[in-house]
């Protein structure tokens, strides 16, 4: 995921290969800054990726519209923000 500023590209994430199974709870922690956020907003459909791919459940969520993103968010996962 890359940020644009001005003229400036400010990389947020690179290289994550991050997989969650059915039923599991994950908690995603580090240090302010480090792309916790981010990451959370790209796999629930929030954001789309500025190269590579989210799927959840082998569905590309980049390629869906913005209800379908909606519904997989409402019926496959939760979010606690802290």
């Amino acid at each position: 995921m890359v940020y644009r500023v001005g003229k400036m590209e400010v990389p947020a994430l690179r290289g994550v290969d991050f997989s969650v199974k059915e039923g599991e709870f994950v908690a995603v922690i580090g240090p302010s800054g480090c792309g916790k956020s981010t990451l959370l907003h790209l796999i629930g459909g929030l954001l789309k990726p500025t190269s590579g791919r989210i799927l959840i459940e082998g569905v590309s969520i980049s390629s869906v519209s913005d209800f379908e993103r909606t519904e997989i968010r409402r019926q496959r996962m939760g979010f606690v923000f802290q």
